[in-house]
């Protein structure tokens, strides 16, 4: 069998056929079974592919730890920052069309950014220092003891800070590039004292909407542009979770005169046969019941359970899609394809090239993820596979949800992974990493 994949007629491609184990591959099951016994994860769909075949698929555990329905190998995810990846194609995508280039400055597309200023410490005055994280925000006060545990902290981590410290703003050295924020360079909304200080930061939380929200992309990114930003641009990886890429899908629109979530239908999802991945606010009423329940603790609370309410118009570019493993391994399958699938070409082989290539140099490696790896358009990029926490192999790239969900892509072993699940785990997808990367004979 091949792709497009059928669930309801499930054909798999014996492993030994494209030059991989049926008995290593099989282990999957042993570590997914272990991760539910020891209470880490409630169930979980894990999909992969060799050659253009796929050759493991399998449904595990329950889908809702309160009724113990089990898992449907067609339930639907919410992806959380696996979003990001198809930002990252949708970039592409639009660099092709001539829509803009990487290197262009933000400001050129979203007027706002221009002169936009970077949140230092007040002191010392003679030279700028923007600490690595503050996690609070301008509104809360701090008192003794938060600012002792700030001393304290600030002597063995890299500018931890608890609380707002007294603060200034100097002018960013250059103009953030669309470069910056595919690659988390940008100093935007990365959990450091620029957020933490801005008129817009507190409303991270609820800008996608969550039932009370009236943003849009053009209404919250125009309230962003004021800045100011976390460090200067181009001098560090720092994470933007909630808003980096959210800009990228913002001069989207701005080029194309399409709405992000229309420009990525057109162009990824209806080529690429995704039929089941959207928007959490436009999941369809009939397929709801396929959702995954999220559970918090003991009182089993699915907070994105009711959805009658969530009439959010924000179509974030770093989060909020829901799919399937199959949807997903479709997308995968395309970028082991250098861009093609179904006989669409969705991107160039040049571009694939460009997204999974480190763009940064170390900076990715500095940071606390990035041993052995890089970082490309939205995407990790393996650079040392002896070193990196992941078993891809050289070149492997991809990216992962806050919820649990992983997928990447293997070019040079011609290999797509999907593993969802909807608990955060700690070492789930480098377990599953390490039994693919075995399997494989030849």
């Amino acid at each position: 069998m091949s792709f497009p994949i059928d669930i309801e007629q499930l054909e798999l491609s014996a492993p030994e056929s494209v030059g991989m184990s049926s008995a290593k591959l099989s282990e999957i099951d042993d570590v997914v079974a272990t991760a539910i016994a020891d209470g880490k994860i409630e169930g979980a769909v894990v999909a992969v592919s060799r050659r253009g075949k796929p050759v493991y698929f399998s449904a595990h555990g329950t889908d809702n730890a309160k009724t113990l329905s089990p898992m449907q190998k067609d339930n639907l995810f919410i992806m959380m920052s696996s979003t990001k990846p198809v930002t990252g194609v949708a970039a592409m995508i639009a660099i092709e069309q001539g829509l803009f280039d990487p290197n262009d400055a933000v400001e050129k597309y979203i007027p706002q950014f221009k002169d936009i200023q970077v949140a230092v410490l007040k002191n010392p005055i003679d030279k700028d220092i923007s600490p690595a994280y503050v996690w609070s925000t301008s509104g809360e006060s701090a008192n003794f003891f938060t600012r002792m545990a700030d001393t304290l902290m600030a002597k063995f981590t890299d500018g931890y800070l608890l609380h707002v410290p007294e603060h200034r703003t100097v002018a960013a050295h250059r103009p953030i590039t669309i470069h910056d924020l595919l690659t988390h360079t940008s100093g935007l909304a990365s959990y450091g004292l620029g957020v933490a200080v801005s008129d817009w930061g507190a409303a991270l939380g609820d800008k996608a909407g969550f039932s009370s929200s009236d943003y849009t992309l053009e209404s919250y990114i125009d309230l962003v542009a004021k800045g100011p930003l976390d460090f200067q641009p181009g001098t560090r990886w720092m994470y933007s979770a909630l808003v980096g890429l959210d800009v990228v899908a913002r001069i989207i629109e701005v080029t194309s005169g399409q709405a992000f979530n229309t420009f990525v239908q057109q162009h990824i999802f209806d080529p690429l046969d995704m039929r089941d991945t959207y928007w959490l606010q436009a999941l369809p009423e009939e397929k709801r019941a396929r959702r995954v329940v999220l559970t918090y603790g003991d009182g089993k609370k699915d907070k994105n359970g009711d959805l009658s309410n969530y009439k959010s118009r924000y179509f974030s570019g770093s989060v909020g899609l829901v799919s399937t493993a199959r949807d997903y391994l479709h997308f995968e399958q395309m970028l082991v394809n250098k861009g093609t699938l179904f006989g669409q070409q969705i991107l160039k082989e040049s571009s694939v090239a460009t997204m999974s290539s480190n763009q940064i140099g170390d900076l990715y490696g500095r940071s606390s993820k990035g041993k052995g790896e890089g970082f490309g358009y939205s995407v990790s990029v393996t650079l040392d596979p002896t070193k990196s926490m992941m078993q891809r192999g050289k070149g492997g790239f991809g990216w992962a949800g806050a919820l649990g969900t992983t997928s990447w892509s293997d070019p040079a072993r011609e290999l797509s992974v999907v593993v969802m699940v909807q608990q955060p785990t700690e070492d789930f997808p480098q377990k599953i990493a390490k039994v693919v990367t075995q399997a494989v004979t030849e």
